[in-house]
């Protein structure tokens, strides 16, 4: 009997050992595996994602068109009013026509940051320091030395007899005319006249001219387009900061824009890619192309229009232009 009870005492420890191990086990991997579901899923994970996604009624434009290009990098691009393309890159203006097929191309001695065609077929090169206009033939015809080594000529527009040329490095647009005198300093900070003055944290400094003739600025640390007069009184703003697609995200955005003969803008954006239609009170319209059309981590994104409506953007991702046109109603 004292036998049998040692060897039902044995069992019985041998028995609790085990129930242990199996209850340690289990609690074990409950925990991995809880661990494994917070990994997966941390409520304090930062996450843009979401703001990514867009009503998909939005979308206005589809791609009809990419030409690869022959760069390092890219810049600058513009479009004549004879629908001929032009980019800037890698010390170099390429000149295409609308189907991609390059009419011609000239060396320049630095790489432009941004171009404009005049109606004359004059081109304008904003490059760091100076700005240099070439003939269509790409004969250089002269040159402005900016009087501050900072200058950095991010945008340049043309507008019947005068220049505008956004510098980065000063934060100003300068205003030119015929003759390269500078006339007049904008959007230089004036409390005395409402000018805020211009955030500009990265390279990224546009400016347009619409059909009326008024000047409109980027502002892009402040989320802002500004609009000016001619003798640089500022007239209105408009823009919003928000990750929503209404808005403009990230540092500084938009970092270009387009307007197009009805008034309306076209913007682009970094951190989250996007382009977008505002109209001419800076009212959201729709999208041209959303942030799934993009590689991550692209930025730079110029843009110009035609006559037609077409919007150009030069993707230096994807080392392309690609060519975005209306969807047709009932398309």
């Amino acid at each position: 009997m004292r036998a049998q009870k040692s060897k039902n005492d044995r069992l019985l420890l041998w028995g609790i050992i085990a129930i242990s191990l199996i209850g340690n086990v289990y609690f074990a991997y409950r925990a991995i595996s809880a661990n494994r579901r917070t990994a997966e899923v941390n409520p304090y994970e930062y996450s843009v994602e979401s703001f990514k996604v867009f009503d998909p009624a939005l979308l206005s434009h589809s791609e009809t068109m990419q030409i690869p290009l022959c760069f390092e990098d890219v810049y600058g691009i513009a479009v004549d009013d004879d629908g001929y393309i032009y980019v800037s890159g890698d010390g170099t203006i390429l000149i295409m026509d609308n189907e991609g097929e390059t009419k011609s191309s000239f060396k320049t001695d630095k790489t432009a940051l941004s171009i404009d065609v005049s109606p004359d077929g004059l081109i304008y090169l904003g490059m760091s320091g100076q700005i240099d206009l070439y003939s269509s033939a790409g004969a250089m015809i002269s040159r402005w030395d900016a009087p501050d080594e900072e200058s950095l000529f991010t945008s340049v527009k043309v507008a019947g007899e005068f220049v505008y040329a956004a510098d980065a490095g000063k934060r100003i647009v300068r205003k030119f005319d015929a003759n390269w005198n500078e006339v007049l300093e904008i959007a230089k900070k004036d409390e005395s006249k409402d000018i805020p003055g211009c955030i500009i944290p990265g390279r990224f400094f546009d400016v347009d001219v619409d059909s009326d003739s008024f000047l409109w600025v980027v502002n892009p640390g402040r989320h802002s387009l500004e609009n000016y007069t001619p003798e640089g009184d500022i007239r209105t703003s408009w823009g919003d900061y928000s990750m929503k697609i209404e808005g403009f995200c990230g540092c500084c955005n938009p970092s270009h824009i387009s307007i197009l003969e009805d008034g309306s803008f076209i913007t682009s954006e970094k951190g989250i890619p996007r382009v977008k239609v505002y109209n001419r009170h800076g009212g959201l319209e729709s999208v041209v192309a959303g942030p799934d059309q993009f590689l991550e981590g692209t930025e730079g994104l110029d843009i110009a229009t035609d006559s037609y409506g077409r919007v150009y953007i030069l993707d230096p991702m994807k080392m392309a232009v690609r060519i975005f046109e209306k969807i047709s109603p009932g398309v």
